[in-house]
């Protein structure tokens, strides 16, 4: 079993992107919405994540391991690397 967490915002582009490649690829995934509080959200997730500056989102964490945004995910998908972490 996989443990994803991917952190979004409703109106983000990248997000529903993460999420699609994630569901065409059968995952399953647990979505932390940051909207409630979006400032104090970013700014955890960018010392959670040890982040140079504010987060972006998506922000994607597979089985404990930091993957990044939408276009990392991606990248790691097409270059084999997402299969490595995933059990």
């Amino acid at each position: 079993m996989n443990d994803i967490e991917i952190y979004t915002l409703p109106v983000c582009p990248y997000c529903n992107k993460a999420k699609k490649l994630l569901q065409s690829l059968k995952l399953e995934y647990n979505e932390h919405d940051i909207s409630g509080d979006e400032e104090k959200m970013r700014a955890e997730l960018q010392k959670k994540f040890n982040l140079p500056q504010l987060a972006t989102v998506p922000q994607i964490v597979v089985n404990g391991k930091y993957v990044g945004g939408y276009t990392d995910l991606e990248n790691m998908y097409k270059s084999g690397k997402l299969d490595e972490i995933l059990n």
